[in-house]
């Protein structure tokens, strides 16, 4: 029996992204992001690794 996928709303999605966001969770997930990638944990092509490096350098400059 497959585990049905879960479906968020636009207003969920807001939701989501605001709480990551004033919790400081964003960067730290891309942190995450990239480390798993740097050691092999995750496959990416490039462009994904190079896109998560900018958003994570972004929001650190943020100070997000």
């Amino acid at each position: 029996m497959e585990k049905e996928k879960m479906r968020l709303t636009e207003e969920d999605q807001s939701l989501l992204l605001k709480i990551l966001f004033k919790q400081r969770y964003a960067s730290e997930l891309l942190s995450c992001e990239l480390a798993d990638i740097e050691s092999d944990l995750k496959d990416s092509d490039h462009v994904h690794y190079l896109q998560v490096a900018r958003l994570f350098d972004r929001l650190r400059n943020a100070d997000m």
